[in-house]
């Protein structure tokens, strides 16, 4: 081997330890995570866009429910749990009672100003509920980021001094990656239960959208099991929170 060949040599070797020496460290460092952070931080821009836009009544709340289930439909989910740090969350105790809500700083999500939507995750045990519960000027949405869920939806036909008149509307499993959404005009009542060991919801609210609505934005408490009508709808007792969470929990 010439002179001017084994310096070449060396060049080359040296090049390609080098460059092995810096994927090596990104790799520990996690910065090939960062060239997915574009997309889960557009989609939670995204997010952000189209709760403002049912906020601002830019778009009717069935309309905005029915484009964020499909934009749930979208999320990369393992990087949303990443971004959420799911891998946290799933270590909190969680309560024998009703549900475990765990507040979530999106600050480093990246280009989200004026987040106009409340957010966190439920976290449950086996055979404990989300209670039964309604929306006065709210509209709701959570994607299931582990755990299976029996979840119910209800109408609210008609509200009475001391009781909902509801109609059902869902009753099935949900999973993984499956989503569920409430507005004041459709499936304005919800209850699920953790059907697994443990289960958990990313949850996203958007409170006052609708100017109609002259109540404050609130939770309502329900019997979902109380009396059928003839015309097939339940009398929905009204209740406490306390009460409910007795019940349910």
């Amino acid at each position: 081997m010439t002179h001017d060949t084994r310096r070449d040599f060396n060049r080359k070797l040296l090049g390609s330890l080098t460059a092995y020496a810096l994927i090596e460290t990104l790799y520990r460092r996690d910065l090939f995570a960062d060239s997915i952070k574009p997309v889960v931080h557009q989609w939670m821009n995204d997010l952000n866009t189209l709760c403002k836009d049912v906020k601002e009544q830019k778009i009717k709340d069935i309309d905005f429910q029915a484009k964020l289930e499909d934009l749930y439909r979208k999320a990369d989910l393992p990087e949303l749990m990443k971004l959420l740090d799911f891998e946290k969350v799933i270590k909190k105790p969680l309560p024998d009672n009703g549900a475990a809500s765990i507040g979530l700083d999106l600050s480093k999500v990246e280009g989200l100003t004026k987040v106009v939507f409340g957010r966190q995750i439920f976290g449950l045990k086996k055979d404990r509920s989300i209670v039964p519960h309604g929306h006065d000027n709210m509209c709701t949405g959570f994607i299931v980021l582990g755990g299976e869920f029996v979840g119910k939806h209800y109408d609210r036909v008609e509200d009475n001094k001391d009781h909902y008149l509801i109609r059902p509307t869902i009753d099935r499993a949900f999973k993984v990656g499956e989503c569920s959404t409430i507005s004041d005009h459709k499936d304005n009542v919800h209850w699920f239960k953790c059907s697994t060991d443990t289960g958990y919801v990313f949850n996203i609210h958007v409170m006052g959208y609708n100017p109609e609505n002259k109540k404050n934005a609130s939770r309502v408490y329900i019997d979902p099991e109380g009396e059928k009508t003839a015309s097939g709808l339940i009398v929905a007792k009204k209740m406490s929170s306390a009460d409910c969470h007795k019940k349910y929990g």
